[in-house]
């Protein structure tokens, strides 16, 4: 029997911009080195840290959202985290900050991640967000998450 599954991946655009504004400024931070060592090695060591992290990002696998009939796996720089289906309330859209994201609220019940709850709620209102809108507009990302939360979720 075949289990069903969706990979959403974000889109490229983003993080090939990004990575080309890190390398931008570890040029000026090389060349900052001549008169200020200091300041200019510390300006290459936080933007290469930047642009290593933007490179594996760009490696098929390292993030994605993958959807199962157990529940969705968010994959950031290789590390993954399943959340089951039963363990969500509802899905909803919110504001993480000023970006508008898909949130995410636990059944009353869920006993995991007690102090992350506790912090997302205070900064966003709900126990957590998806990191990103996988290329997709929100109201369609939303959709797919309750579409897959209600065939699933017994």
């Amino acid at each position: 029997m075949k289990t069903e599954k969706q990979i959403l991946r974000p889109k490229i655009t983003k993080t090939i911009l990004l990575a080309a504004t890190c390398l931008v400024f570890i040029i000026g931070g090389i060349i900052i080195c001549k008169e200020e060592a200091l300041k200019g090695w510390l300006i290459v060591t936080f933007f290469g840290s930047g642009l290593i992290v933007f490179l594996v990002q760009l490696v098929p696998g390292s993030t994605q959202l993958t959807l199962t009939e157990e529940g969705f796996i968010m994959t950031s720089l290789f590390r993954s985290h399943l959340t089951r289906w039963t363990d969500i309330k509802l899905f909803k859209i919110g504001y993480l900050g000023k970006n508008k994201a898909v949130m995410f609220d636990f059944v009353d019940d869920y006993q995991g991640q007690e102090t992350g709850k506790i912090i997302a709620r205070a900064l966003s209102g709900s126990h957590g967000a998806l990191p990103c809108n996988y290329g997709l507009k929100l109201s369609d990302l939303l959709d797919i998450m309750n579409q897959w939360k209600n065939k699933y979720c017994s």
